[in-house]
């Protein structure tokens, strides 16, 4: 398989939430970053007979076959110990979402947004959402991975277990979104809105 990342600049791309498993792994990724090769990709399934696969799509399967399915075994354990919590955020994010699930590409940061295999990237759809003349196209929902050892996430399944309905759980959920909106070069929807819940949660926290 050949692993390929596309985004606004390489230095964006280096620092990308999509890479964290690849690079603990050692594997190499294509950056590519010309608007031109998001519709090459989006159409170009192999090369040379290896297939092409976004960092961004779909679920990471690294390493050996054991490796695979250790990874997978426990990834499948933390998504059943936080079905619930998991649940709670995608009520909360629903018109944003399509689903949430624990990630194995993530080792240290809290979120990212991925798309199904055949989803388009989001600068793809920004792209043709640009162009002059192009059909009105429907909003496409992604899905919002967690990993659920980091700290923020810890911290969210204490309040939760604590009460289910506890307000500042929504107020993280939208935050666990808008950086994974940043962190891969994505406009946040409310800009202002999310500026004024991390003032809110820095208040609270000091």
């Amino acid at each position: 398989t050949i692993y390929f990342a596309t985004g606004e600049s390489r230095a964006v791309l280096e620092k990308s939430p999509h890479l964290e498993a690849f690079r603990a792994k050692g594997y190499e990724v294509l950056y590519l970053t010309d608007p031109v090769d998001e519709l090459l990709t989006d159409q170009l399934a192999e090369y040379d007979g290896k297939k092409l696969q976004s960092v961004g799509k779909g679920e990471v399967e690294l390493g050996t076959e054991t490796e695979k399915l250790a990874a997978e075994e426990a990834r499948k354990e933390k998504q059943k110990a936080n079905a619930s919590l998991l649940e709670r955020i995608q009520s909360v994010l629903d018109a944003d979402v399509k689903e949430v699930r624990v990630s194995s590409r993530l080792t240290t940061s809290a979120a990212c947004l991925v798309g199904d295999e055949d989803d388009m990237s989001p600068r793809l759809e920004r792209l043709l959402k640009a162009t002059q003349g192009a059909p009105e196209m429907p909003r496409q929902k992604r899905i919002l991975e967690v990993n659920a050892d980091h700290a923020i996430l810890q911290k969210m399944k204490s309040r939760f277990e604590a009460s289910a309905e506890d307000p500042t759980l929504a107020d993280y959920a939208h935050l666990l979104y808008g950086q994974a909106l940043l962190a891969e070069g994505s406009p946040l929807p409310d800009p202002a809105g999310f500026a004024g819940m991390v003032a809110d949660l820095m208040v609270r926290a000091g």
